[in-house]
């Protein structure tokens, strides 16, 4: 029996020294880097804001932009060959095919946060949220605490009639603590404050205080509670909601069960699955005209395994692709 050759397995390589060894950006799925929101050009801009100073309990958000940059290893932006096939998309295989295919994105970096000073550090979030919807990008804001939805949400004025559905296991409705009026227990109450906004509801609740429960209820609001989520299913929740010109989403992570996100400051038992919340999430965007979103409070710190930074990465994903289906491939028919 003649044995097998092995010689070309073992011979010098010849040939590019250096073929496919290039660097890629820290960036969400790597997407190419925009260091000047004034030469914005992509269909999706990404904004972090490592911001947890409106923490009341454990800190660590802070770090959520830079891990959700670190998770999504499965979904690269650009071609593992390194070929720099622009916006090739991310293969499902469920759909068979790539999601957001043709759909192009950019990492507009982090807002620089200064300690202490709050109200700065909005203003400037505030502005670049502005600034990247007046270039015609779609704007994905990956926190940090919830604090940062309210500044994020004044930067939309120009969508109005806004709505705004809220997952999350806290009601987030609270007037102030103490005086404060902008932590992460009271960006829903300073969203409804904007004269812009039309209606909010909120999804997946567990917990809430009796008086910023009733008074979310008198203010018009809509909650639907873990519970009430199940007897509904996500369809069913997505009917509920009013549906109006323009939509805003606003994801708090801890809204999942802590089996599935424990890295977050304030989980809570019983709450949603991820087949489930991403099934409710394209129902919502199949019935309305998603204008952006935030994705908030990924604290690395309590993740076990990175585990929450990666269900924060595929609902990022899972939205984006409701929101953009995918562009013919290049040399399809049509």
């Amino acid at each position: 029996m003649s044995q097998p050759d092995f010689s070309q397995q073992y011979a010098e390589p010849t040939g590019d020294p250096w073929p496919d060894l290039r660097a890629q950006p820290r960036s969400f799925f790597k997407a190419p880097l925009c260091n000047n929101l004034d030469e914005l050009n992509a269909d999706v801009a990404f904004i972090g804001m490592p911001f947890d100073q409106g923490t009341f309990g454990r800190p660590g958000a802070r770090f959520g932009p830079d891990a959700v940059r670190d998770a999504p290893r499965a979904y690269p932006y650009t071609d593992p060959s390194g070929r720099q096939a622009e916006a090739e998309g991310f293969f499902d295989i469920d759909a068979g095919d790539e999601l957001l295919r043709g759909i192009t994105m950019a990492d507009c970096g982090n807002v620089t946060t200064i300690p202490s000073d709050v109200l700065h550090n909005f203003d400037k979030l505030t502005r670049a949220v502005s600034r990247v919807v007046e270039r015609g990008a779609f704007p994905v804001v990956v926190g940090g605490d919830h604090a940062i939805t309210f500044p994020v949400v004044r930067g939309l004025g120009r969508f109005a009639p806004l709505n705004i559905v809220h997952f999350d296991a806290h009601l987030d409705y609270s007037h102030d603590y103490q005086g404060a009026l902008q932590t992460h227990g009271s960006p829903i109450r300073r969203c409804r404050e904007l004269p812009f906004v039309h209606h909010i509801t909120s999804v997946g609740i567990r917990t809430a205080r009796r008086q910023p429960y009733e008074e979310a209820l008198e203010h018009g609001s809509l909650i639907i509670t873990t519970n009430r989520f199940r007897e509904l299913g996500p369809a069913g929740v997505a009917e509920l909601v009013p549906q109006g010109e323009n939509l805003y989403l606003t994801f708090d992570i801890d809204v999942m069960d802590p089996s599935q996100a424990p890295g977050t400051g304030t989980p809570e038992i019983g709450g949603l699955f991820y087949q489930e919340a991403r099934e409710c999430l394209a129902a919502l965007v199949s019935r309305n005209n998603l204008i952006g979103f935030d994705l908030v409070e990924v604290a690395p710190p309590y993740d076990s395994s990175e585990i929450t930074a990666q269900l924060g990465a595929r609902l990022i994903v899972d939205i984006l692709a409701a929101r953009f289906p995918s562009k013919p491939a290049q040399g399809a028919g049509g």
